[in-house]
């Protein structure tokens, strides 16, 4: 976790030299929200019905992303999912595509 504080400069400055994307699609739950994964400070937004509804920090909990994932997987789970906690979760998750 780093030390210095979050201002508009020092995300400016992440971003720069950050190869992802600034927001990146994790998937939609089965209540058909959306969250967004936002790369330059750390935060997930939960979108339903053109409105976000929930915005989570992830540095303030010391969480990453893929707490998240896991966590929307086991109280909702997802019907689309873009964005997944490990490689192996993407493979197991394509190999039940095949078989539906």
């Amino acid at each position: 976790m780093s030390i210095q504080p979050r201002t508009a400069e020092t995300v400016s400055a992440r971003s720069r030299t950050d190869h992802r994307p600034d927001y990146i699609l994790v998937g939609v739950d089965t209540e058909d929200a959306h969250h967004v994964y936002r790369t330059t400070d750390e935060t997930v937004h939960v979108i339903h019905n053109a409105e976000r509804t929930y915005r989570y920090d992830l540095e303030s909990v010391d969480q990453g992303i893929n707490d998240w994932i896991e966590y929307v997987k086991a109280e909702r789970g997802f019907t689309t999912q873009h964005l997944y906690s490990s490689l192996r979760n993407s493979f197991l998750d394509a190999l039940e595509g095949d078989n539906q």
